[in-house]
């Protein structure tokens, strides 16, 4: 409970982010979840991936702790997201427990890369990338694509979040709620 409230308090800060109403022009409205494939790391990944995760402040894994965060780690799922031509990137979603909401939709998730064998974290929960990905769109800053995400919030309603990179790392831009196929900028 205490991760979702804190994910939810990270999208409404989110929401007094200056944002520019246009990025929300070429947001298809209408959900479409882009299908990517998934994809199973080398061990070696595997173990640097877990290494890089337990470092982490728990605060960015939704407060999971111990052997949750554990679990999570041996839990997670990865797809390869086409983000860059020159960069493979992998979208690591949590599966079932600490890190993901009592429905299922909204789960703690992370963008890696490895440069040689030491991965990098490129988006991660504590900087509000958090829920399902909803979109990945044309537009792109420093070679990356933008990244929309979602976080629903009833049958017919979800916050989205809209991500850009900086040269780093990915950083929520802008937020909008969709309701029944409208977007509407700014969390209501």
């Amino acid at each position: 409970m205490r991760g979702w409230m804190l994910a939810m308090l990270m999208f409404a800060g989110m929401s007094a982010v200056a944002q520019s109403p246009e990025i929300w022009n070429q947001v298809n409205p209408q959900i479409d979840l882009p299908q990517l494939p998934s994809v199973t790391p080398s061990d070696t990944q595997l173990k640097a991936i877990a290494a890089l995760l337990r470092r982490v402040d728990k605060k960015d894994i939704w407060e999971c702790e111990g052997n949750d965060r554990d679990e999570m780690i041996k839990g997670l799922t990865f797809q390869a997201i086409p983000l860059a031509p020159e960069h493979k990137v992998l979208l690591a979603q949590a599966g079932e427990g600490c890190a993901r909401g009592g429905q299922g939709s909204n789960g703690a998730m992370w963008l890696i890369r490895f440069k040689g064998g030491v991965p990098i974290l490129m988006a991660s929960p504590q900087r509000g990338f958090n829920g399902w990905l909803y979109a990945i769109q044309a537009s792109a800053s420093h070679g990356y694509r933008d990244i929309v995400l979602g976080w629903h919030m009833g049958a017919d309603e979800a916050v989205l979040n809209y991500f850009r990179f900086d040269g780093k790392s990915y950083v929520a831009i802008g937020s909008a709620t969709n309701t029944e196929g409208k977007i509407v900028p700014g969390v209501q």
